[in-house]
């Protein structure tokens, strides 16, 4: 495996960490606030509660939606890295194929 696509293979598995990071924090604040059963009738202090905390969880879910685009884009980025070097190695061997054959 050549040195540029190792290091690629390592730019893609720091994204795949950071993709598994905002899924973790996602998660913990699924399970700490959602806490009912989809049919539970919430109180008036539980409609207060989700109320009060109601900018915290759209701020949350803002930066979760917008860090999750951005790695969607740098994950875009590597893939088209990959490709180019798929292309390059591709071009590479045809070229090596021609220079056999006219030997």
């Amino acid at each position: 495996m050549s040195w540029e696509i190792r290091n690629l293979m390592c730019d893609i598995e720091v994204v795949k960490e950071k993709i598994d990071d905002v899924i973790t924090s996602f998660a913990w604040f699924d399970e700490e606030y959602f806490t009912h059963e989809p049919k539970h009738v919430l109180s008036k202090d539980e409609i207060l509660a989700h109320g009060y905390r109601y900018h915290e969880h759209r701020i949350q879910n803002t930066q979760t939606i917008d860090l999750m685009c951005m790695y969607l884009k740098e994950f875009d980025s590597l893939l088209e890295r990959f490709i180019e070097l798929d292309k390059k190695d591709a071009l590479s061997v045809t070229s090596d194929q021609t220079e056999t054959d006219n030997a």
